[in-house]
């Protein structure tokens, strides 16, 4: 198990308005009043969100994976960590259920073997999630973070369709849109200590060629890839700004035809570092202005749960810092939040 965190923002979307808040959604949806007070409505969309966990979209038959509050105390562990509010910083935090279903299985007890049971596939396989929602009233972008046990122990992409489907509401609003990113304090703590491995430009397109034999084809049948690698393997990767001012202004092609690498449909670099306390590799799409290398939760959280997933209280407060320190300035410089260094 190697737990981690995972980042969205929440976009709402509306029919024939370009802007449109949560106070919006809960007043044309949820049935709040036009002067009801920013607690009022946040409370609103808390119970939405609890509420709508009975809904068809807590689970979606493509994925197979389902989420939900467990509500028997004897059997969910985590009950009383259960998603709740906080008003004044208009967010939700709290353990969620979650998993796996659509497999028939067997659970067989290890110290009997006359114990065992069959599992249907209607059956979910479920572990414990930490979710934080920040949900403003104000605004029409929010913000999530979710926790994941391992690449295969996760409920993100089920929770994504969850909160994308929580603010749709025929006609008026569309589904909202979840768009994963990663907070600038651990871009740059991923970038402080990285080198660049390569730097690579891909393209597809390469116009016919004229020859003594007429006009060939054949380099459309090839991927053209160019390949910048470092000879001083040290390189910074916060010179990747400058390197791709020396690059993206070369070209390839012939005499009559060139194109610069900046237009070439793919650019791309490798990155490596450490990271969450281990050495890691990941690929960047220049074109996009974030990094989002994946967050560990080794030697940030220090306690863990008897089944190996991280303690929730010390992670509630974890992700609660760097809200507030790190993540509020960031995502709304419009309330003039200063970060705490």
């Amino acid at each position: 198990m190697n737990p981690r965190l995972e980042f969205y923002k929440i976009k709402l979307r509306a029919r024939g308005r370009d802007f449109v808040t949560f106070r919006d959604f809960a007043v044309e949806t949820l049935g709040i009043g036009k002067g009801a007070t920013d607690v009022t409505v946040f409370k609103k969309l808390h119970q939405h969100f609890i509420q709508s966990l009975k809904e068809d979209y807590s689970k979606s038959e493509t994925l197979k994976k389902r989420i939900y509050i467990e509500a028997k105390r004897t059997i969910n562990k985590h009950y009383d960590k259960r998603p709740s509010l906080d008003s004044g910083q208009f967010t939700i935090s709290g353990v969620l259920n979650g998993g796996k279903f659509g497999t028939d299985r067997a659970v067989s007890n290890n110290d009997d073997e006359d114990d065992s049971t069959a599992l249907g596939s209607n059956k979910t396989v479920a572990s414990y999630f930490f979710v934080f929602i920040y949900l403003p009233p104000d605004h029409n972008e929010g913000f999530f973070i979710i926790h994941s046990n391992s690449k295969e122990d996760n409920i993100t992409n089920v929770f994504k369709y969850y909160i994308e489907n929580l603010f749709k509401h025929n006609p008026s609003f569309h589904k909202a849109k979840a768009i994963e990113f990663c907070p600038q304090v651990f871009q740059d703590e991923f970038l402080k200590g990285s080198t660049i491995k390569r730097v690579s430009f891909e393209t597809n397109v390469i116009d016919n060629v004229t020859s003594k034999h007429g006009v060939s084809s054949i380099l459309n049948e090839f991927h053209i890839k160019i390949e910048a690698i470092p000879k001083n393997k040290d390189v910074s990767a916060r010179n990747i700004g400058d390197v791709m001012k020396v690059l993206k202004d070369k070209v390839f092609g012939t005499s009559k035809k060139t194109t610069r690498l900046e237009d070439f449909e793919k650019k791309q670099t490798t990155l490596e570092g450490t990271f969450g306390g281990a050495t890691k590799t990941m690929n960047w799409d220049i074109s996009d202005n974030d990094i989002v290398p994946v967050v560990y939760l080794k030697d940030r959280i220090t306690k863990k749960n008897p089944d190996g997933t991280p303690d929730f209280e010390e992670l509630k407060q974890f992700c609660e810092n760097i809200f507030r320190d790190e993540i509020l300035p960031e995502i709304r410089p419009d309330l003039n939040v200063t970060k705490t260094n």
